[in-house]
């Protein structure tokens, strides 16, 4: 309470030092009643003593009254008035103005002046003080209110706390030191209990120290165990004294021997198993009951043996110098080894393997046949032979997913890609039986290792695929454009002879869908097989089945022991003979292979095919890739989008010789699917070819230059046609592609199949670029041009143009006479592209017409119905589609406005005419009507300028003008 009362007077004794500061502040105040005259009165009232002296001065009362009147100030400037020094607590105020006055003598005037002034001064500042106080008034109500509350709270809190203390200190006095003596005491007691147990105890391990080392010398190992087991429980609670830790070295010692041997002979068990030393092994730790910490220790075991022995094998094929170099890495040095010693290695690898594997199914074997822990099994139904038996089948998955890991790094890590086709063969073999040894050991289908091998497959058949283009690209460098001669199935090439029995199995569309769907291997979830997995016992395998590698073989022998070569893959692959699905066959003689031709194939034999030196070089390439496809299921849908790159490349390699070369352009005749295969090559697979682009120059300047050939069209039809026959004697494989392919990729090779029309569309530009020389397309359009369109009547006569283009047409006749000589002749397609490139020619010359009448309407069908009928019949063909494609544009000059509109309209969409031919029309049509005329042109003009210019592979290197390029 003290001290609260000392802050209080401190804060108040602040308070008014804060006053009085307050007072000494220069303000502007409100007089508060005090007038100018007041003070004045004030200031000059004489005091008494004075009063004799002012009538005796009366001469200077004027004077000074007048003085006084001048002197009149504002508070604000007396209180400016006041010297500094008043503000001043330690100066001497009396003094000071003692000194002042008296300084130049007793002036009685001098000081009632000064008296005058101060008391005005005094005042004023008392003014002042009291004006600042009533400001501040509720100031400091407010804030010594709010004081008074913060004392009354700190006396609650005291009062509080003292309180609190009080209790504090009752309870402490009648509670806890009562307590604490009564745990004391416990604590006391407990301990002394355990001291005594203790000391119990260490004298029965004393005396039980003796009985093992007695057990030890008898070599009762059993009973030993069993005592040793129950000492080290009983020493691990008595560690803290001297004598026991001393007990417990010894024991552990005893231990720590006993184990090491158990271990060191279960170790030899990995790479050399012996059932009776097993059996004595088991028999121990069960008496020690280690039996689950012994199988744990067996799989490291095997698992150390797998990574270590592993770098041995590795290392013993890399180079000689290889050990002063710094230790590498397992994948490093899978790396380094050379091409010739990757498949020994292997081989290697897995007879290492085979060793470990053998083990491990031996010591599966003797827990089947033997258990441990029988009557305990009988008694309660549980029993750790049930946790051994899952921990090897957990461990064999585990155990066989080390040894694919380090397969799968020498997979990946070889070069496996340089490797040539027979040894890439080979490793496929050994992988092969590498991966039905794990179906037999675990039962799992080794994806991984699969996945490893697709991938070393993928980069090995990129790499060939690569080498195959090129080859045909030498091909077409070599090509002379001629066909060959006793050609008429694929089955006469030897690439072709290890699948000729499935081609006449899925030779019909029923019995390969069922072979397909019932009995074929992909279809039933195999589809990432690396080859056709069959048993060499004609049957599946398992690790308890009656056959397979595990009872063939022992750790002494392995599968991969003899020659790995195709010929065992062979053997692989034709041991499933018997099973439908799988379409290998054993090969036969040529004798068989000539009556296979003869019978089987004889619809396809009896005509001979139309192939030159590339397509049958690419037909040879589809044959090989054919037999990957069989041999690496799990790329099949790669090898099959291969097969079909080559085709389309030899499409592609036939356009940019032959069909580039046209006086018109050829925009409209690439259908989009067409546009999409040339586009595919050029994308995906020309940036990988060095030697692309060739040189065809020779070829192009001579040949397809030459007007006497028709401008090379023997060989462009070699060319074409040879095309057309590929993709005949492929259609021949897609049934058994369709059995090779999983059902997700089937659709790509139906979609491409389906697209019959391919050579077809091809040979529409090629065709064109010898059609549009054969005429004479400028000739013809200024005689077109020369024509009177306005007459006011019908005439009989047709143009003397029409005879022009009659005559070119007869010669063009007469040369394809003499070429169909050289080469079968596929007149639809070159007649279909003479008619084609002559009915464009007389739209575009009918739309260059400025004025024309019913008359001139007439005249233009007269002259078409003559061309069209000489053409029909020297080319014994009809052509309906470029018939009316000119009787439309004639005839919609007859059309109603409404009815013309509307063909313009439609003439939008479809974009069968040029927008130059359609302004032309409208032009003409409607030269009186101007009003209509601009609102077709206003059509028209959003036409062109909506419609975006489409590009295609064609890049015409035409000279004439554009009258011509619009022919087409």
């Amino acid at each position: 309470m003290q001290n609260s009362k000392a802050k209080m007077d401190e804060f108040k004794t602040r308070f008014m030092d804060m006053l009085h500061k307050q007072t000494n502040r220069q303000m502007k105040i409100p007089a508060m009643g005090f007038s100018d005259y007041f003070i004045q009165t004030v200031t000059t009232d004489a005091p008494p003593f004075t009063t004799a002296a002012a009538g005796a001065q009366s001469a200077e009362a004027d004077d000074v009254t007048d003085g006084a009147a001048n002197a009149q100030k504002s508070d604000q400037e007396i209180l400016e008035s006041i010297e500094t020094c008043y503000y001043d607590a330690d100066s001497n105020l009396e003094l000071y103005e003692l000194k002042k006055v008296l300084s130049a003598g007793i002036d009685s005037q001098l000081i009632e002046d000064t008296i005058a002034q101060l008391r005005v001064q005094q005042k004023v500042l008392t003014k002042q003080v009291l004006q600042n106080i009533l400001e501040q008034r509720n100031a400091c109500s407010s804030e010594f209110q709010a004081i008074n509350e913060t004392q009354k709270k700190l006396e609650e809190s005291l009062w509080t706390c003292q309180k609190a203390r009080s209790y504090l200190n009752y309870a402490r006095t009648n509670l806890t030191t009562t307590s604490l003596e009564i745990l004391a005491s416990y604590r006391k007691r407990e301990v002394l209990k355990e001291v005594l147990q203790t000391l119990v105890a260490i004298k029965k391990l004393r005396t039980t120290d003796e009985e093992l080392q007695k057990l030890l010398a008898e070599h009762n190992y059993s009973a030993a165990i069993a005592l040793l087991l129950q000492c080290q429980s009983s020493v691990s609670d008595f560690m803290q004294y001297n004598c026991v830790q001393s007990l417990h070295k010894k024991l552990q010692e005893t231990m720590l021997l006993m184990e090491y041997q158990l271990d060191t002979v279960l170790n030899e068990m990995v790479l050399k198993f012996d059932v009776r030393k097993y059996a004595k092994l088991q028999e121990a730790y069960k008496l020690a009951n280690k039996s689950l910490i012994a199988m744990d220790q067996l799989h490291m075991n095997y698992i150390s043996a797998v990574h270590s022995t592993v770098n041995a094998v590795v290392r013993g094929y890399s180079e000689p110098n290889a050990d002063d170099q710094p230790k590498l890495l397992y994948e490093q040095v899978c790396e380094q080894l050379n091409t010739d010693k990757l498949i020994p290695c292997l081989i290697s690898l897995c007879k290492t393997f085979w060793t470990i594997l053998a083990s491990y199914y031996q010591v599966v074997i003797w827990h089947n046949n033997y258990k441990l822990y029988a009557q305990q099994e009988e008694t309660d139904g549980e029993s750790p032979d049930l946790y051994i038996q899952q921990k090897l089948k957990k461990g064999q998955s585990r155990i066989w997913n080390d040894i694919l890991n380090k397969v799968c790094l020498f997979l990946q890590s070889a070069k496996l890609k340089t490797l040539k086709y027979d040894q890439f063969i080979q490793v496929l073999s050994i992988v092969q039986r590498l991966k039905k040894v794990g179906i037999e050991f675990c039962g799992e289908q080794s994806e991984k290792l699969i996945a490893a091998m697709q991938q070393q497959s993928e980069e090995f058949f990129k790499r060939y695929h690569i080498c195959c283009v090129e080859e045909i690209c030498l091909f077409l460098d070599n090509e002379s454009w001629t066909p060959l001669d006793s050609f008429a199935h694929i089955l006469q090439l030897p690439e072709f002879r290890s699948v000729r029995h499935t081609l006449r199995r899925h030779k019909s569309p029923t019995a390969a869908l069922i072979a397909s769907t019932n009995n074929s291997p992909i279809s039933n979830n195999n589809i990432d097989e690396l080859v056709s997995v069959h048993s060499q016992d004609g049957g599946g395998s398992s690790i308890y089945g009656s056959y397979g590698y595990f009872l063939r073989f022992s750790e002494k022998s392995s599968p991969f022991d003899g020659g790995l070569d195709a010929a065992m893959l062979e053997e692989d692959i034709l041991s499933g003979i018997v099973d439908e699905a799988s379409c290998y066959f054993s090969e036969e003689s040529d004798d068989e292979q000539k009556s296979l031709q003869s019978k089987e194939f004889a619809d396809d034999t009896s005509n001979q095919l139309l192939v030159n030196n590339t397509a049958l070089n690419v037909l040879r390439c589809i044959g090989r890739y054919l037999q990957m496809c069989k041999l690496m299921h799990c790329i099949s849908p790669k090898i099959v989008s291969c097969m079909l790159e080559l085709l389309d490349f030899y499409a592609y390699a036939v356009h940019e010789i032959f069909g580039k070369d046209a006086l018109v352009a050829t925009d409209n005749l690439y259908t989009p699917r067409l546009e999409e295969r040339l586009r595919a090559v050029e994308s995906n697979l020309l940036t990988h070819i060095k030697v692309w682009p060739l040189n065809f120059s020779s070829l192009i300047n001579n040949e397809l230059a030459n007007p006497d050939t028709l401008y090379g069209l023997p060989q462009r039809i070699v060319a074409v046609e040879a095309g057309r026959s590929m993709l005949q004697q492929f259609h021949v494989l897609q049934h058994y592609l369709n059995h090779l392919l999983p059902a997700a990729e089937r659709p790509i090779l139906s979609n491409y199949i389906e697209y019959g029309e391919f050579m077809t569309d091809l040979a529409k530009p090629v065709y064109t670029c010898v059609t549009s020389r054969v005429i004479d397309l400028s000739a013809i359009l200024a005689q077109m041009a020369k024509v009177k369109w306005d007459v006011n009547h019908v005439t009989h006569q047709h143009s003397s143009y029409s005879d022009v283009l009659n005559r070119n047409i007869q010669n063009f006749a007469m040369c394809l006479e003499e070429i169909s000589k050289e080469v079968p002749l596929p007149s639809k397609n070159v007649w279909n592209s003479m008619a084609h490139v002559a009915t464009h020619l007389l739209v575009e010359g009918f739309s260059n017409v400025k004025k024309c009448s019913a008359g001139g309407r007439a005249l233009m069908q007269l002259d078409f119905a003559n061309f069209m009928s000489f053409l029909e019949l020297i080319s014994n063909q009809k052509y309906p589609q470029h018939r009316a494609y000119v009787d439309v544009f004639i005839k919609s000059y007859y059309f109603s406005p409404e009815q013309f509109e509307q063909w313009i309209e439609q003439q939008r969409q479809a974009d069968d005419y040029s927008a130059k031919q359609l302004t032309s029309l409208i032009q003409c049509i409607c030269v009186s009507d101007k009003r209509a005329r601009q609102k077709l042109l206003q059509l028209m003009d959003g036409v062109t300028t909506n419609v975006t210019p489409t590009s295609t592979p064609q890049e015409n290197n035409c000279n004439s003008g554009s009258n011509l390029r619009n022919v087409i």
